[in-house]
């Protein structure tokens, strides 16, 4: 995949007719690298040339199509927001949009334009994540049908320079991932959603085939370092970890424990695997994403040296949903 380089293309007029309404739609190739600045920008302005460069080449390697990118444009004919899909595997989507919109035009039709071709492809869910200060924006899309899943945290450490592979109590060992161990991968995740305070809305909105192959999307995969934590023959929890892309980081994709194993201190043994694992995989930092509402895993976290570094509030759309069947804007395509 590649998008042609357009130089000092943050400059350009067009002479677009002054009368012309305001277009929500695909952009065209000349506008996929302006509303990449708008994107990536910070909201005061657009991002430079270089950044967008840097973010092309990532999308590259991760196999994001930046040709999905929609934009607003209107009457004086440059897009002034976007919104960039990027499809995952499992049926969802995340909505990349600025972050902030113009004051002077709606944005909603946009989204609900990008909803409606995501579900033409069979997108089952999108998401988006805002700054939890953005009220305007969380009620915005609460009145387009998302619903407000949970405001992530954003923790990361770094790893212990000498780490042993912990010891674990008698009749536990480990079990790593295979596709002939697939499905225990599968029962120990769906046991570990039970009772479980980690987004728990989201709770039935996936398939268990789904919500695996989103977490082998997340990263870089590598079966070695999927675990999950058996008693004798019953898995009792799991772990999930892949290399963040282009950086020294290993995010804890997911963790859970199956509620009959919950108080036993097997989540601190999961929590020092995963530190453990970072340094076999030759990295020095952990990253991760909790619910701020989830207080024991919070403290588990913190306890082995993770910190808060941001947060966003998550919200999601059901585009299966009758409810979101008509957009408010005709076909774009």
């Amino acid at each position: 995949m590649g998008v042609r380089v357009l130089s000092n293309f943050l400059g350009r007029g067009d002479g677009a007719d002054p009368a012309a309404p305001t277009e929500y739609r695909p952009a065209r190739a000349d506008e996929v690298q302006p509303g990449l600045a708008l994107i990536l920008g910070s909201g005061q302005a657009p991002a430079g040339n270089e950044q967008v460069l840097d973010f092309l080449q990532f999308a590259s390697a991760r196999e994001i199509n930046v040709n999905d990118l929609w934009v607003v444009v209107p009457a004086r004919g440059r897009p002034i927001w976007g919104v960039l899909p990027i499809v995952n595997p499992g049926h969802t989507a995340l909505l990349f949009a600025p972050p902030r919109r113009p004051a002077d035009c709606d944005v909603a039709p946009l989204i609900d334009a990008v909803c409606e071709h995501l579900a033409r492809r069979e997108v089952y869910l999108a998401q988006s994540l805002l700054d939890p200060a953005d009220t305007a924006g969380r009620a915005m899309l609460a009145a387009m049908g998302f619903r407000e899943m949970a405001e992530l945290l954003y923790l990361q450490s770094t790893a212990p320079r000498a780490l042993a592979q912990q010891e674990l109590p008698d009749s536990f060992w480990w079990q790593t991932y295979s596709p002939q161990t697939h499905p225990l991968f599968a029962e120990a995740i769906l046991d570990s959603y039970q009772q479980s305070l980690d987004c728990p809305g989201l709770n039935g909105l996936r398939d268990i085939e789904d919500v695996l192959a989103g977490h082998k999307a997340s990263g870089e995969f590598n079966p070695r370092f999927w675990f999950v934590l058996m008693e004798r023959d019953m898995p009792r929890g799991v772990l999930l970890l892949s290399r963040v892309p282009r950086t020294d980081a290993a995010e804890l994709v997911y963790l859970g424990l199956a509620p009959a194993t919950r108080g036993r201190g097997l989540s601190d043994l999961m929590v020092r695997q995963a530190l453990w694992a970072v340094r076999e995989m030759t990295l020095s930092r952990l990253t991760l994403a909790v619910d701020s509402h989830n207080a024991p895993a919070i403290r588990l976290y913190y306890r082995h040296g993770l910190q808060r570094i941001g947060s966003k509030v998550a919200l999601m759309r059901d585009l299966r949903t009758d409810v979101n069947a008509e957009c408010r804007v005709p076909d774009a395509e």
